[in-house]
């Protein structure tokens, strides 16, 4: 007991040097310690938050949120159009815990010495606590020529203010330096697959991240996001007619634009890719193999859909004439002679009737082509003699269909992003953009109307400021029917 009266001082002295611990020299205190953090972790950040890589925008955003969830972190705020992405993620993570140690071995004695400064001894007994923190990573996907910029900024957000006293929101430089390393390496590893699994037919070997040439020619302009449900009934024709031969122009962006949907198809629709049916540079054969003829509609496709149960999903992107002599709509395969559609063109009225006696419980039609016997290139069909040809209007049809321009129009092409105007457009719709404030009611479900707003608004605008002309979107079907539920 004779110990006790020394306690009791030691404990009023401790008491006492906290009293005095304002809370103005307590945030001084925490604003220095801040400042001196600060400035080494913009160093890091200067240094090591920034890489480029060869990939596309729409395979960097997409690495950028497999990486998020692979480090236990959740995409709070996304934009593709601006490439920012906000994710957070309650302190330390994306650190473990024994990672966590390591940072509070090595930056808690330099956090005591700055707050002895005007703490005194109170200094000496702070320690690096992540509780009541989360963590936030704020990242930027951006096209930087042929490749890609990605860059990360670390800080932190206090969860709760219980006081006027200034809550620690720069994080330990070691933590910043822990981090990005954990967030490069699980980065580099999803892009690595993202680019091996979906860059385009037409790309070179994928050799490393840092190969000299993109590893793929497509720059499509899609919101990466998740489907609400898988659709395993569902089944889609994916159709890219590219190479004509020599005779007529291709379609160079048919090709990207047949991988963009067929991406589009797994991650967004939620098809099996066991249940996609996807072609290049087709014949009449193969058009007829699939959707059938004028004599029967069993084909390939009759084939996989299970009656009232499968969504059926079309999509064409090529070139698409008028009929000379019955002024009909045809999709021209790559061996069809544009002077006689009606000996060697696919039908478009023999398409939705086919499609429509599939019993399916829906069929949504995507038509990147027009029908006016021109081109981007040039003009297709050599015995109109330079007049345009006007093809009859369609007949109603039980179906939804979304093609590219109207019958007299010309469906452009986005040679920046390397996709038919059309595609790119329906892609950003589709992914998420004709559900925003402009288009949309923001209930994660997009709908034909916000489909055809968002291509009425944007892709006529991106037609008539880049190439002087028109190109509105054909939309045929229910303006309700909803297309796609995202899970954002």
């Amino acid at each position: 007991m004779r110990y006790a009266p020394r306690i009791m001082i030691v404990v009023f002295l401790v008491l006492a040097v906290t009293a005095c611990v304002s809370d103005k020299s307590y945030n001084r205190a925490l604003l220095q310690l801040e400042g001196a953090w600060k400035e080494v972790n913009d160093r890091t950040l200067e240094s090591d938050g920034r890489r480029l890589f060869k990939a596309t925008k729409q395979q960097g955003f997409m690495a950028a949120q497999l990486t998020a969830s692979r480090l236990g972190m959740v995409v709070e705020e996304q934009s593709y159009q601006t490439g920012f992405m906000l994710v957070t993620a309650t302190a330390p993570v994306p650190l473990t815990m024994s990672e966590w140690e390591l940072v509070q071995k090595s930056d808690t004695q330099e956090m005591r010495s700055i707050l002895t400064d005007n703490l005194g001894v109170m200094g000496r007994w702070a320690t690096l606590d992540p509780s009541s923190k989360e963590v936030l990573a704020n990242v930027f996907v951006t096209e930087k020529g042929e490749d890609i910029e990605v860059s990360v900024g670390l800080r932190l957000r206090a969860k709760t203010r219980t006081s006027s006293k200034k809550i620690r929101l720069q994080p330990p430089p070691t933590a910043v330096r822990m981090g990005l390393s954990k967030f490069w390496t699980t980065y580099e590893k999803e892009l690595g697959s993202i680019v091996e699994k979906y860059s385009t037919s037409g790309a070179e070997p994928v050799a490393s991240l840092s190969a000299q040439k993109p590893v793929s020619k497509s720059k499509t302009s899609i919101v990466p996001a998740k489907p609400y449900a898988r659709n395993p009934d569902a089944v889609a024709v994916i159709i890219g007619n590219s190479k004509y031969g020599k005779r007529l122009p291709a379609v160079d962006f048919a090709h990207n634009d047949a991988e963009a949907i067929k991406l589009l198809a797994v991650e967004i629709l939620g098809i099996s890719e066991g249940n996609i049916i996807d072609m290049r540079d087709v014949t009449l054969a193969d058009m007829e193999g699939v959707f059938g003829n004028s004599r029967t509609y069993k084909g390939t496709l009759w084939r996989w859909v299970r009656p009232r149960e499968s969504d059926v999903f079309v999509f064409y992107s090529g070139h698409g004439v008028p009929g000379l002599n019955d002024g009909r709509q045809y999709l021209l395969p790559v061996n069809g002679d544009p002077d006689k559609a009606e000996i060697g063109g696919y039908p478009v009225e023999l398409l939705y009737s086919n499609l429509n006696k599939l019993e399916a419980r829906s069929v949504t039609v995507f038509l990147d082509a027009c029908f006016s016997g021109e081109s981007s290139s040039g003009t297709l069909v050599r015995d109109a003699s330079g007049i345009r040809v006007t093809p009859r209007e369609m007949p109603e049809v039980p179906l939804t269909v979304v093609s590219a321009a109207r019958r007299d129009q010309v469906a452009s092409w986005d040679k920046e992003a390397q996709h038919g105007l059309f595609t790119k457009y329906l892609l950003e719709a589709l992914y998420g953009a004709a559900d925003g404030k402009r288009y949309g009611n923001g209930d994660s479900r997009i709908t034909l109307s916000e489909v055809k707003v968002y291509l009425d608004r944007e892709m006529t605008y991106a037609a008539r400021r880049n190439f002087g002309r028109d190109q509105q979107a054909t939309v045929i079907g229910n303006p309700e029917k909803v297309i796609v539920i995202l899970n954002r």
